[in-house]
C-alpha cells in the first residue's frame, strides 16, 4: 500500500521498462498482458510503499529513483538492508517481518502492475516465474556483497568499496580525460545506514580519499574518480573485483545517464 500523496501519470501505451532485463525474460503474450495492466506513477521521497503490519498492494518495476528496504531496532536505530535500484522489481515479497518497511529514498518513478494480473500470471506462466527466480538470485548476490562488506571491511574500506560499486546503480559517466563522475543521488544518511557507519565517518573518509588523490569531491553530491585502481586497493579489493555487484539494469541506467542535466 502506498502511504501519502503520489502522482499517477496517464497510462502509457507500453510499459516504460518493456525492454528491461526483467521484462524481456517474460514471453511475449504474458509480457503484453502485464504492459496493458501497467501505470506510471511518481512518488515523493520518504513515502512508505509497505510496512510490516499492512499487506503490499502494489507490485512493479522501478523506472528511476531509489527505494530502501529497512528496519528500525528497538532503540530507534535504522539499518538499510538493501536498495531497490532502477530496473528492479518491488512489491513481490511474500514475507512480512516485524519492524521492516519499504520506502522511497528519493523521488521515484514506478511502473506499477495490476496486482491481480501479476499474481494470476505468476500462477499461469512459467516464463514470469523464471524471470522472478533469476531476479531473486541477482538480489541475493547483492545481499551477500552487503553482508561481506559490513562484516569483513573496516568503515573506510566499506565506503571505498561502495563508491566503486555505486558506478553500477548511481548516475555515472566516464569522462574523456580518463576520470569518472558519479552523482550521489541518495543521501549520506542513507549511505551510512546501508554500510552500518556514520555520516561523520563518510565525511572523514571522503576527505582522506581526496587528500590521497583517489577522488575529488566537487560538491556534496558529485564525486570525481581520479584513481579507481587505487580506490580498490584502499578497499582491499583485488583488480578483478572492480566491477559493480549491485548493478542496475544496463538499459535503464543508459536512459538515466543520458538524461540532460543528470550530472549537474
Amino acid at each position: 500500500m502506498l502511504h501519502g500523496q503520489s502522482t499517477t501519470v496517464a497510462k502509457p501505451p507500453a510499459c516504460a521498462l518493456e525492454q528491461s532485463r526483467f521484462c524481456i525474460q517474460v514471453d511475449p503474450a504474458p509480457r503484453a498482458r502485464l504492459i496493458r495492466a501497467a501505470h506510471i506513477e511518481t512518488i515523493p521521497a520518504d513515502k512508505v510503499l509497505w510496512h510490516d503490519d499492512a499487506p503490499c498492494r502494489t507490485v512493479g518495476l522501478l523506472v528511476s529513483g531509489y527505494l530502501r528496504f529497512q528496519r528500525h531496532n528497538r532503540d530507534g536505530r535504522r539499518q538499510i538492508l538493501n536498495l531497490t535500484v532502477p530496473g528492479d522489481l518491488f512489491g513481490h515479497e511474500d514475507e512480512r517481518n516485524e519492524g521492516f518497511s519499504l520506502e522511497s529514498a528519493t523521488e521515484a518513478v514506478l511502473c506499477r502492475f495490476d496486482r491481480r494480473v501479476f499474481d494470476e500470471l505468476l500462477i499461469e506462466d512459467g516464463s514470469l516465474r523464471r524471470a522472478l527466480y533469476r531476479y531473486g538470485s541477482r538480489n541475493l548476490d547483492r545481499l551477500h556483497w552487503l553482508t561481506w562488506t559490513i562484516g569483513a571491511l573496516r568503515p573506510e574500506e566499506r565506503i571505498a568499496a561502495f563508491l566503486l560499486n555505486a558506478r553500477g546503480f548511481l548516475p555515472y559517466r566516464d569522462l574523456p580525460d580518463g576520470t569518472g563522475l558519479i552523482s550521489l543521488a541518495i543521501s549520506r544518511r542513507d549511505i551510512a545506514d546501508l554500510l552500518a557507519t556514520s555520516v561523520e565517518t563518510i565525511c572523514r573518509t571522503f576527505k582522506s580519499l581526496g587528500k590521497d588523490g583517489l577522488i575529488r569531491l566537487l560538491d556534496p553530491a558529485h564525486v570525481l574518480f581520479l584513481d579507481p585502481a587505487g580506490l580498490a586497493a584502499r578497499a582491499g579489493l583485488p583488480d578483478r573485483e572492480h566491477a559493480p555487484v549491485m548493478a542496475s539494469d544496463p538499459a535503464v541506467m543508459t536512459f538515466i545517464n543520458d538524461r540532460p542535466g543528470v550530472h549537474r
